[in-house]
């Protein structure tokens, strides 16, 4: 959010919101007895006083990308810090068992119109606060989904990342009309390898019934997505949901229809019809699947 200044001004995004928030989804993950990959930006995960330990670092990397830095560093500076400290909210999820994945360091693009100067600069950061969180996260959920520098992120022993979405204007006018399919089937994918890398699919983004996609009933998000996970134990195939858990403060229906679809995903797993790997997990079942 850190490039939306009127979600920032407007204080919609608090600590106590975030709390709640994560909460919920922890919650009906576990009652449901699913698991998932969780992806964190190190920057959130770690704090106010871990980010603070890297000021000089930071300070680096705004003299290279003025724009995306500055409410970072103003936030910072003003001590108005409430929304930016995730650090609980990674313990909670990492203790409650779900795998952690890396959203990159401060939420920069890691996109190939970032230079590679910056993208080490970003990767420094990340190996510092990975020590002290004792983490060593090998999958990358790419921010913005902008997939780029994939020969430099393997030297820092990441060996995972989700496809990109489709990112022309018809393309995503076309996976907008998509929303309306009740009937969608599921995709014939799966994890598959490029050079040295696993890919996970890219999957879909639960719908957040927000501006336009205001306009899509919650009703017809859960019958969408029934169909889905239907399809895939009829047809087979490889179903990715994601979503930003803001997205559940902004537009607070979307629970609803996390709540729905993952109690009935939950049924299929527990009747032995749907698997629910972790990203980590895809890449192994995959590999003792369709080893030569």
């Amino acid at each position: 959010m850190a490039d939306q200044p009127d979600v920032l001004e407007a204080r919609v995004i608090t600590g106590e919101r975030l709390s709640s928030t994560y909460e919920f989804l922890v919650r009906t993950l576990q009652t449901n007895g699913l698991t998932a990959t969780a992806a964190f930006v190190s920057c959130f995960a770690v704090g106010f006083d871990g980010v603070m330990a890297h000021l000089d670092l930071l300070d680096e990397m705004s003299c290279q990308a003025p724009e995306w830095f500055s409410s970072i560093l103003r936030a910072l500076r003003s001590g108005q810090w409430d929304g930016w400290d995730g650090s609980e909210l990674y313990r909670r999820m990492s203790g409650a068992g779900f795998e952690m994945a890396w959203h990159g360091a401060t939420h920069l693009s890691l996109g190939e119109r970032t230079s590679a100067q910056l993208i080490a600069l970003e990767a420094e950061l990340a190996s510092r606060v990975f020590r002290e969180l004792r983490a060593k996260p090998n999958i990358i959920i790419f921010p913005r989904n902008d997939i780029g520098h994939l020969d430099q992120l393997l030297n820092y022993g990441f060996d995972t990342y989700r496809d990109a979405l489709p990112r022309s204007f018809i393309q995503r006018v076309t996976a907008l009309a998509g929303e309306w399919n009740l009937l969608q089937r599921c995709p014939s994918e799966r994890v598959y390898r490029r050079n040295e890398w696993y890919v996970s699919p890219a999957g879909y983004f639960l719908n957040w019934p927000s501006g336009v996609r205001g306009l899509i009933p919650v009703s017809a998000t859960i019958m969408r997505w029934k169909s889905m996970l239907r399809s895939a134990i009829t047809n087979g195939g490889h179903l990715h949901m994601w979503l930003h858990p803001h997205n559940l403060i902004t537009a607070p229906a979307m629970q609803i229809a996390f709540e729905e679809v993952i109690g009935y995903a939950g049924q299929l797993v527990k009747a032995g019809d749907l698997m629910n790997p972790t990203m980590a997990e895809a890449n192994r079942w995959y590999d003792a699947a369709y080893a030569t």
